[in-house]
């Protein structure tokens, strides 16, 4: 059956390309973070739990706290006022952010990943696809077999895969080669990489994480960065 794959550089990037990661390690500045532990109702599976986990992070520089730049009202000729739209403005500049830790663990190695809160609604389009990939046999079978394979990078770096699952081809080189993945079966010795491969429940299990911590981060926000 179809299974999980995760794929991050062994190296953290120096430079964050989160908005998250950046407020988290900026230099000079307090910050001040609330964490919240992402667990599905119907309960961790206990194997994926130890492999895999996600947070929501909500994150403040209070040294420079954020001041919401409130729309200024024009006065037209009418008398009327009308706010001047500022959707191109971001109310909270550098100092607030929000998105989500993503641990990942192997049997030698762990990595944790960030991820902003507008790249939740990409992730979970990757599931999206494959519940309607697994709608039609054909392409399901396909996607079992490795011959078709799904995937969505982060900008941390962090790959997610869908695909058949490795144990099922042969041990060998050519089995390999006779198949394609979402993710390089083979790595790139310019760069390490780690790669961890989960069971088919792991592809519901994240879906199921993904999404409860988008449906939080969309209802928490800088005004209850200290709890609701």
């Amino acid at each position: 059956m179809p299974a999980l794959e995760l794929r991050v550089a062994e190296t953290i990037p120096r430079t964050p390309a989160t908005r998250l990661r950046g407020l988290l390690e900026k230099p000079n500045a307090v910050v001040l973070r609330r964490n919240h532990a992402v667990q599905l109702e119907e309960g961790d599976h206990a194997g994926l739990h130890d492999r895999l986990r996600v947070s929501c992070v909500l994150a403040v520089d209070i040294t420079n706290p954020p001041e919401a730049n409130a729309s200024q009202p024009t006065v037209h000729a009418e008398g009327e006022e009308l706010l001047e739209p500022h959707e191109e403005k971001d109310e909270f500049a550098n100092s607030f952010a929000k998105g989500i830790e993503i641990f990942i663990a192997s049997e030698k190695l762990t990595a944790l990943v960030f991820a902003d809160f507008d790249e939740l609604s990409g992730a979970l389009s990757l599931f999206d696809a494959y519940a309607r990939i697994a709608r039609y046999q054909p392409a399901y079978l396909r996607l079992d077999q490795r011959s078709i394979g799904i995937g969505y990078g982060f900008r941390e770096g962090l790959v997610l895969g869908l695909t058949g699952d490795l144990q099922d081809l042969h041990e060998s080189a050519a089995g390999v080669f006779d198949s394609v993945s979402s993710l390089n079966e083979l790595d790139d010795s310019r760069a390490g990489r780690l790669t961890v491969r989960l069971p088919h429940a792991a592809i519901g299990y994240l879906h199921g994480l993904l999404r409860a911590s988008s449906e939080w981060l969309n209802e928490n926000s800088y005004k209850n960065i200290l709890g609701s």
